[in-house]
């Protein structure tokens, strides 16, 4: 499969399931997966985007998650869980997004640290990039993330 050895996405979605299980929150488990004859999932991006917008902090292990979480505005604390970084690493970088853990960091008192972060100075620097997100061309964007991954643009 994609990363090889270095995907720890089993090992990351328990350490994560764990420690939301801790914590004193309203917890929902959203698939970006969209299908219109299965009442649980969103049957349009427009929904699923709307349920995003309307959380305090979105908790993902998935590069579709940070994206959409910070244009919707949301602050998100983002687990990359393959080892050493790879996509999602890569796209927190292009965005200039802080609240990143490695697999092979996320303990409970990082993924607290950065919870706490979320729900406070997170919450402007999340609006501050939906507003980029919302006003840049794509082309920027593409190219930002071109570079975090190590490549030229074109």
């Amino acid at each position: 499969g994609e990363y090889g050895g270095r995907r720890r996405h089993e090992a990351a979605g328990d350490t994560l399931t764990g420690w939301l299980n801790g914590k004193d929150c309203a917890r929902l488990d959203v698939e970006t997966r969209l299908d219109p004859g299965d009442w649980r999932l969103a049957a349009t991006a427009a929904q699923f985007e709307a349920v995003v917008a309307r959380l305090d902090v979105l908790v993902t292990n998935r590069l579709h998650g940070l994206v959409t979480g910070l244009r919707a505005g949301v602050p998100v604390l983002a687990v990359d869980a393959v080892a050493g970084g790879a996509k999602l690493t890569a796209q927190a970088q292009a965005c200039d997004w802080p609240a990143l853990v490695a697999v092979e960091k996320a303990d409970t008192a990082e993924l607290d640290r950065w919870w706490a972060w979320c729900l406070d100075e997170g919450r402007a620097l999340a609006r501050q990039r939906s507003e980029a997100f919302h006003s840049a061309p794509e082309t920027a964007l593409l190219t930002g993330l071109t570079e975090a991954l190590g490549g030229a643009p074109g």
